[in-house]
């Protein structure tokens, strides 16, 4: 699939998701940790966002912990996106524990899956999946790993595919 890039100008990661799944409330985010080839970086305000049933989808997104009022790339703030598809089987979130789930880049410039000041651009996904943990209260455990195209947010990309992984805890958005 060929992906385009789209100026990045007014672009935020961050940025809610609509729909039944709700936003997150002022109980704030968890915190999570991801590297990516071999370098670190912590995320917090970790949110769990999702819709059920048909149409479901599920969006794991938190912000860049050391940057937060930096752009890791020209007019997109730094942090975690991941996002897909939910099974139309998953009718509860505690149908959830021990899944693993595919999560999607869309490569229209509009988002990153991460994206952090010192990873030298934005990265999509090729083949990533995430793998989900039990419902506790509101949180979500996760982790996730993937092989991923590091775009320069100019309209280059790497050559090879670059590996990242994760971990952490995600706030439940209230339905």
């Amino acid at each position: 699939m060929k992906r385009a890039l789209v100026p990045l100008l007014g672009v935020t990661l961050a940025a809610g998701c609509s729909g039944g799944g709700g936003s997150a409330d002022d109980s704030g985010g968890g915190d999570a940790r991801v590297t990516i080839a071999g370098k670190a970086f912590t995320v917090n305000n970790v949110r769990f966002i999702h819709e059920l049933g048909d149409d479901g989808y599920f969006r794991v997104e938190g912000d860049d912990a050391a940057h937060p009022q930096e752009d890791c790339v020209p007019g997109l703030s730094g942090g975690l996106a991941l996002y897909g598809e939910m099974p139309s089987t998953v009718t509860s979130l505690r149908d959830l524990n021990g899944m693993e789930l595919p999560f999607e880049f869309s490569g229209d410039g509009d988002d990153a899956n991460l994206c952090f000041v010192g990873s030298n651009g934005l990265l999509g996904v090729e083949r990533g999946t995430v793998r989900f943990g039990a419902v506790e209260g509101t949180k979500l455990a996760f982790t996730f790993s993937g092989s991923f195209v590091l775009y320069d947010g100019v309209g280059g990309q790497s050559p090879s595919e670059v590996s990242a992984m994760g971990s952490g805890i995600a706030h439940v958005a209230i339905q």
